[in-house]
């Protein structure tokens, strides 16, 4: 029970004397007086206590420097105390760099601390010393600056700058001591010409120092290759592809960064031929031969560093060894091929017949004609497209002439011509064939020469028809794949000839259309035509003049349905019939007269077939019951009433 009230009193007793020292922390500056002032406890006594002043070294070898007021006379010249019964004073004269440490008042006996203070003595550091370890610096190297100051108290904060911009991070690069910090670093052709700066600071300064120095590196060249107007830039096994255009300006540029400066420059194509000994390549008009891979190469006193670049000239199509003219046979068959060189490809092609177009494809196609005819024969052209542009851009030879080689073909509508005395008559005989034919006219077995031939038409002209030039002619055209005759008769003016040609069309229950070619107008100018249909017993049923210059008109009847029962036509006139055998015939007239019947051509109308459509239909019934009326509504007719019987 003693031993834990003894326990406790210690206890009361250690926190009391904690409690009562005097902590201090206390700065001055170099060659400064400082003085310590400690404030005795009211439990401390002199007659019980020796007061003393320690001062800590780094040693462990403690300096006291009074005891109960008193010091050695060695330290009187640096120290001075007082000791009265309520306090205790040390004063330190001139402080230097040895006196930043601890200074402590306490009692001899049982070395209690009364008071303690912290002195700080600030020195400024001397002007910072900035070191490379090398001094020809090659790119890759290890750098080491080496930043150092003496006799700062307390010992300087160092900090690095690189171009003015504060470096961070740099735990593993930089090693700092009390005198110096040494940063290393591995340069690179970027740190060349860089400033590298070092700055110290303690409290003792009111600005920082600085120092600074610049790195030199060596390094081998770098090169980059620049290119103007290229319209197109990729990149393809590890070397940049640029496009250029034929015809337009394409300079290349050797860009490079070397130090020291470059020995040497020079340009290489396709690795062989040197093209240039300057920085710049150019190109003012390019060739396609110009595509091709360009290597810039740079040396100094380091090394030798190359870089390519690969141009490829991309140019409009090209026509290659066209044929700028083809002889066919009519009926053989023929095919245009448009040989192209072109950069890039070509994604379309337009084959065009006398500036019209026929044909496109989104490839190269070659254009087929089989079986060819006459009028095969013209001029054809193929266009052909690129990314860029079209053969056409460079007036390229792309127009292929094709002649059909055919036997004489003559061209005319005609073969009679009425005249009379006295009048101006021309016979026109048109040919046309390959080769050019020879054409001639015969009268009566005697050859007669064109009086005139334009443009494959051969006139023969009469200027006042006489009695003996009424006859037949005959116009003959030859060349060496054929012959081919004419004949054209001059007559007087009459009556016209037979109608021709005549077709029957669309034939119905009770109608049908006819169409026919009209013949020699009988030299009139106009002509008119009657139409007549007769039944099998010859009656007559329609007998029809039409408009002049008709030739297709339609005969119709009259389909009637009352209600439930059709007319016949015997009770109502309607014209045609179904299921029955006509027959019909066409004849000319003009002022002079008429022309003969044509032959009877037979014509059987088609049976008529009635449905439901056809018929009337219920569309409404109600039923009056009160008067016996039903109503009802029927198609196509209106509303009716039906009086019903009881």
């Amino acid at each position: 029970m003693h031993n834990i009230q003894f326990i406790i009193f210690l206890s009361f007793l250690i926190h009391q004397s904690l409690a009562a020292i005097h902590l201090e922390n206390i700065t001055v500056t170099r060659g400064e007086n400082v003085k310590f002032h400690c404030q005795l406890p009211l439990s401390i006594s002199l007659k019980e206590n020796i007061i003393q002043w320690k001062k800590n070294r780094f040693n462990d070898d403690n300096l006291f420097i009074s005891i109960n007021g008193k010091i050695p006379k060695i330290f009187e010249k640096f120290y001075q105390t007082v000791l009265t019964n309520q306090s205790s004073s040390l004063e330190v004269f001139h402080v230097d760099k040895d006196d930043s440490t601890t200074y402590i008042c306490q009692t001899f006996e049982t070395q209690t601390i009364l008071c303690q203070y912290n002195l700080v003595v600030l020195i400024k550091p001397e002007a910072p010393l900035l070191t490379i370890n090398k001094e020809n610096i090659e790119e890759y190297q290890a750098v080491t600056l080496t930043c150092s100051s003496l006799n700062g108290n307390p010992p300087p904060q160092y900090t690095w700058y690189r171009n003015s911009v504060l470096l961070t991070s740099l735990n593993e690069q930089v090693i700092t001591t009390e005198n110096s910090s040494i940063y290393t670093l591995n340069v690179t052709r970027l740190d060349n010409n860089v400033k590298y700066e070092c700055q110290i600071w303690n409290q003792a300064l009111t600005i920082p120092l600085r120092i600074e120095q610049y790195l030199h590196v060596k390094y081998r060249p770098y090169v980059k290759i620049l290119e103007e107007t290229a319209i197109f830039s990729s990149e393809q096994n590890h070397m940049r592809k640029i496009i250029g255009i034929e015809h337009e300006q394409q300079n290349l540029t050797c860009h490079y960064d070397a130090n020291p400066l470059p020995t040497s420059i020079y340009w290489l194509t396709n690795g062989t031929t040197i093209v240039s000994r300057e920085k710049v390549v150019y190109m003012p008009r390019l060739k396609s031969e110009q595509t091709g891979i360009y290597t810039c190469i740079v040396e100094n006193s380091i090394g030798k560093v190359n870089q390519s670049i690969y141009l490829d000239v991309e140019y409009p199509p090209r026509i290659r060894s066209i044929e700028s003219r083809i002889l066919v046979n009519h009926s053989d068959s023929i095919v245009l091929r448009c040989l192209v060189d072109s950069k890039p490809l070509p994604y379309k092609i337009i084959w065009f017949k006398n500036n019209s177009e026929i044909f496109r494809d989104k490839q190269l196609a070659d254009l087929h004609i089989n079986h060819v005819e006459r009028n095969n024969s013209g001029l054809y052209t193929c266009l052909v497209y690129n990314r860029f542009y079209n053969n056409q851009t460079r007036n390229s030879s792309n127009t292929i002439e094709v002649i059909v080689q055919s036997r004489p073909i003559i061209e005319t509508t005609y073969s009679k011509i009425a005249a009379e005395v006295g009048q101006s008559v021309t016979l026109t005989c048109r040919v046309i064939g390959q080769p050019k034919p020879n054409i001639i006219w015969k009268y009566n077995e005697q050859i007669i020469s064109c009086d005139e031939i334009i443009n494959d038409i051969c006139y023969l002209h009469f200027p006042k028809i006489t009695m003996q030039d009424f006859g037949t002619y005959q116009c003959i055209a030859e060349n060496l794949l054929g012959k081919e005759e004419w004949t054209y008769t001059i007559v007087s003016r009459g009556k016209p000839e037979t109608p021709k040609n005549i077709i029957i069309l669309e034939v119905t229950s009770f109608s049908f259309k006819v169409q026919f070619s009209p013949s020699f107008d009988g030299g009139s100018g106009s002509q008119q035509f009657i139409i007549q249909v007769t039944d099998s017993w010859n009656s007559s049923i329609i007998t029809q003049q039409i408009p002049s210059n008709t030739y297709e008109y339609s005969i119709k009847g009259r389909n009637i349905i009352f209600y439930y029962k059709m007319l016949s036509c015997a009770s109502y006139p309607c014209g045609l019939n179904e299921s029955t055998l006509y027959k019909l015939r066409i004849k000319s007239t003009n002022i002079y007269g008429e022309s003969p019947w044509s032959h009877e051509i037979p014509i059987h109308t088609n049976e008529l077939i009635i449905t439901s459509d056809d018929l009337p239909q219920l569309h409404v019934v109600s039923y009056n019951s009160k008067e016996n009326i039903l109503q009802f509504n029927y198609l196509p007719d209106s509303s009716r009433l039906l009086k019903l019987n009881e």
